[in-house]
């Protein structure tokens, strides 16, 4: 429950910080401070893709990733729900207009796989078991990955942002789409699973 509670925490911190400031650096300073409040305690996913990848790789258990999921959409949608009672509205995600789905689609997949291989590179591996690089080296990860993301697909990579608005959308009545929400989910787990395998070929097949 503790590692649960932790994972809601820090979403709900770190979509917060996306959805008020959409600046990459404040979103940066936000999930590095999360990952060493937390990193010891959950891992500091915070993201259900990188919960994900580390399942896939033997990082964290099936029981724990159902639980870790469900912790972070509804950090989510709480951080959404605290979003539209400060401002009175709220913002559903959407690729850039002058992008199609496909190409949206792609840039999630990519950028989702970059996030997810660090974190599991820096995080869950034997190399840095000792260090604490692993904070900076994911904190620094996103502002590359949002400036690369932001004007195409919005640049979530991370389906607890993506179910959070339209969970607290659909709740307030507004218009869901469900073929975005299918592209941002489906995006952030396609890349999370691709950052596993990349993991296991390069590190733990290496390894045996």
């Amino acid at each position: 429950m503790k590692r649960a509670i932790m994972e809601f925490l820090g979403t709900f911190f770190l979509v917060l910080t996306i959805v008020l400031t959409a600046n990459p650096f404040a979103i940066a300073a936000m999930l590095m401070a999360w990952i060493y409040i937390g990193g010891y305690v959950s891992g500091g996913h915070y993201n259900p893709a990188v919960s994900f990848g580390a399942a896939l790789t033997q990082r964290l258990s099936w029981h724990s990733f159902y639980r870790y999921v469900a912790a972070q959409i509804l950090g989510g949608i709480v951080a959404y729900a605290f979003v539209a009672y400060l401002v009175g509205q709220v913002v559903i995600p959407a690729p850039g207009a002058s992008y199609s789905i496909a190409q949206a689609f792609v840039v999630e997949v990519l950028l989702a796989f970059v996030l997810v291989l660090v974190v599991l590179n820096v995080a869950t591996s034997d190399k840095y078991k000792n260090s604490s690089v692993f904070g900076f080296a994911i904190g620094f990860t996103i502002p590359a990955l949002a400036y690369i993301g932001g004007p195409i697909s919005g640049g979530l990579f991370n389906p607890a942002l993506a179910l959070g608005a339209n969970i607290f959308g659909a709740l307030k009545g507004a218009h869901v789409s469900w073929e975005n929400l299918a592209m941002y989910v489906g995006g952030a787990l396609l890349g999370g699973f691709l950052a596993a395998y990349a993991f296991r070929y390069f590190v733990l097949d290496e390894k045996r």
